[in-house]
């Protein structure tokens, strides 16, 4: 089976790949409709943030790998992800992503954090249910 760190030296490579080839598709979508200084739909800082990913670590079985990585972006400054993997055939495929908390950062004794609990990872897979209920804007202020 192909180690973990490879395949995620492969996807890392590849996702930076897939960006740039991205990008370069809706130059010409962009010039004709957004001046040169217009960020609103650009993904400026994407390419930037994706480049900067690395891998602090890796644990795991034969059949299920976890993988903490940490990257900078220019819009949010420095986050992890948590990538879980599941075995394949001859590899892994990524089954889900967390990011890390940035209300608690998953400090010990933070058990009462309204988005992750106290676990310092919210699960980019579900709604963020765990969210208190707030009332429509319109009955705020009326």
């Amino acid at each position: 089976m192909q180690p973990v760190e490879e395949f995620m030296r492969q996807y890392l490579d590849e996702r930076i790949a897939e960006e740039k080839r991205e990008q370069a598709s809706r130059a010409s979508f962009r010039r004709k409709f957004h001046t040169d200084d217009c960020r609103w739909d650009s993904r400026a800082g994407t390419l930037e943030t994706i480049q900067s990913e690395r891998v602090l670590r890796v644990s795991g079985s034969n059949t299920t790998a976890s993988v903490v990585t940490t990257r900078e972006s220019p819009s949010s400054g420095v986050h992890q992800l948590r990538y879980h993997l599941q075995g394949s055939r001859d590899g892994w495929l990524i089954q889900s992503v967390d990011i890390s908390c940035r209300s608690c950062r998953g400090e010990p004794g933070k058990e009462g954090c309204i988005l992750c609990h106290g676990t310092g990872w919210l699960d980019l897979r579900a709604p963020q249910a765990t969210l208190p209920k707030q009332k429509p804007w319109w009955k705020i202020f009326g």
